[in-house]
């Protein structure tokens, strides 16, 4: 049987979004995960009035394989030259190539528009905060979700 979703590829394309929608020098895997989460699980973390991917009481434990099955599906696009990769201080950091934002750029469907506008409101939030800090706020949503 097939595997429909949270593929590798499926995850790697959303990275794909996210590294599309900022004005980066570049991202790292943890920051990129983390997006992808705060993204689809946006109302879970008060930036979207619904979860992209519904209503899923078990969302947050997800994150655990979330940055596998990015990191897998991001070094895939990195292999077929759609994402690029350098490394600074911080890391590895993660950039679209002219051919990833052509292949971004192609891409049509509601699911990329809804995605999109929740990421506009993810990256307004927590732009100005660390990867650390960020994977510390989905933790602290994790557990105040299983008192609820």
């Amino acid at each position: 049987m097939n595997k429909l979703f949270n593929t590798p590829f499926e995850t790697g394309l959303r990275a794909m979004l996210i590294l599309y929608s900022t004005n980066t020098s570049g991202m790292t895997i943890d920051r990129i995960t983390a997006y992808d989460f705060i993204t689809i699980y946006g109302k879970d973390l008060g930036v979207s009035k619904n979860n992209l991917h519904g209503i899923n009481h078990f969302s947050f434990s997800e994150l655990s394989s979330k940055r596998t099955i990015c990191s897998e599906g991001v070094k895939s696009f990195v292999l077929d030259g759609l994402i690029s990769i350098t490394r600074n201080s911080e890391g590895f950091l993660y950039s679209l190539t002219s051919t990833g934002m052509e292949y971004v750029q192609s891409l049509e469907s509601d699911y990329k528009t809804q995605y999109l506008e929740i990421l506009k409101d993810v990256q307004s939030k927590y732009n100005n905060i660390s990867d650390t800090e960020l994977t510390s706020i989905i933790n602290n949503a994790a557990v105040n979700a299983l008192r609820r």
